[in-house]
């Protein structure tokens, strides 16, 4: 029983879930930016040789670090807002009034209003997952 609730989640409650995760990555690329600037700071203290080599370096990574998370964040929150606008079942008009049965892309929901079932991320609404 336990694991079934696991695997069917209202609608509601799995967006809120990954629009917390995305906001996290977005969390952890600002942290990334402030931490960039304070390295900044410190490279403008007119350090010269090896010192300032490695904080070049390390000013790279963590460029690059910030980049993937922001690039983390936007897939998550975009992969959230597109399930969000496919969230209408197509027989009864219900808006997010389904269980997710699935964590991947697509995603396969079942209307808690009429029973119908279809698939998010598909261009054609079938009526049954395949």
């Amino acid at each position: 029983m336990h694991n079934r609730l696991m695997q069917h989640q209202k609608f509601s409650r799995w967006h809120e879930k990954q629009l917390y995760l995305s906001f996290a990555w977005l969390l952890s690329c600002l942290m990334c930016g402030f931490l960039f600037a304070a390295i900044v700071e410190f490279v403008g203290k007119n350090l010269s040789g090896i010192f300032t080599i490695i904080s070049l370096v390390v000013l790279y990574g963590i460029g690059l670090a910030a980049i993937e998370l922001f690039r983390r964040f936007w897939m998550q929150f975009s992969f959230a807002q597109q399930c969000a606008s496919a969230a209408t079942c197509s027989h009864c008009g219900k808006y997010g009034q389904f269980e997710v049965r699935s964590e991947t892309w697509p995603i396969y929901a079942r209307c808690q209003n009429c029973d119908h079932q279809w698939v998010i991320g598909q261009d054609d609404d079938q009526g049954n997952p395949a």
